[in-house]
């Protein structure tokens, strides 16, 4: 992937294509295996066929594209005007990404609803799939192929998260002053609000001091939580591509080429 400026490598963006094409082909056919109890017959399989090509047939379009490269004013090449660092993490199919409190409290009150925090954990997904302790295959499809709301969630962390997803992939890269609050004011502006500009919590979270919060934008397929993901990561200027991170794997296969990994998942 290049590393400066935008690169549009047919062998690069062919290469990227066919794991993404892989990767999804698979997704597609846990979902429906798990909903078909496990049981192979022709019709399932055709009609897993037919919800495959529905998915992957606007992913063709990426054979004519490159990869971003970075954005040189936010995210200069010398590592001395990037001092500010941003974690991306891996948790099973979800990523989410961490910053500091402070560039995220003076936009969103997230002080009022969590306790103090040095840290912000945040994810977006589909609003009944994620919150569910047991979601199950239906649900997982429904997220899929049904555009859905959405929701965040936002975990309060006092130490680093290399410390405390000990099972989790986690990146740091860091970035620019601008790039830092560029990522802050993009989850700022993912918070619905009611006409008195609240926020509103709409389940406990997953983890001690974490919150589900009503969110902005429809779920579906591709439009995932990595990709999400990766969009928040791309305002920082630095060189992911977010229509390639449809999967947590590819979103951190391609954060890892300007990343240093702290923790490979156990």
């Amino acid at each position: 992937m290049g590393s400066f400026g935008h690169v549009g490598s047919p062998l690069m963006g062919l290469t990227l294509f066919g794991s993404i094409i892989l990767e999804n082909v698979s997704w597609i056919i846990h979902c429906e295996w798990h909903i078909s109890g496990n049981h192979y017959n022709s019709d399932s399989f055709m009609d897993l066929n037919s919800k495959a090509w529905f998915v992957l047939a606007p992913l063709f379009a990426l054979l004519l594209t490159g990869c971003l490269g970075a954005v040189k004013d936010l995210y200069p090449e010398e590592r001395a005007k990037r001092p500010y660092p941003v974690w991306v993490m891996s948790v099973g199919w979800h990523t989410a990404i961490v910053i500091e409190s402070e560039y995220i409290e003076s936009m969103v009150p997230l002080q009022e609803h969590l306790a103090p925090s040095r840290y912000y954990k945040v994810g977006w997904g589909d609003g009944r799939y994620y919150p569910s302790e047991d979601p199950g295959g239906g649900l997982l499809l429904r997220a899929a192929l049904w555009p859905t709301r959405s929701v965040l969630h936002v975990t309060g962390l006092n130490q680093p998260p290399e410390e405390v997803f000990p099972g989790s992939e986690i990146i740091l890269v860091h970035v620019s002053e601008e790039g830092v609050e560029r990522i802050a004011e993009f989850i700022r502006d993912r918070f619905r609000r009611n006409d008195e500009g609240v926020i509103k919590v709409v389940a406990d979270g997953l983890y001690a001091n974490a919150l589900f919060f009503d969110a902005r934008g429809r779920y579906y397929l591709p439009k995932t939580s990595n990709h999400w993901t990766a969009r928040a990561l791309r305002q920082s200027g630095v060189p992911v591509t977010p229509i390639y991170a449809f999967t947590a794997g590819n979103l951190m296969r391609q954060s890892r080429t300007f990343g240093e990994v702290l923790k490979r998942r156990e």
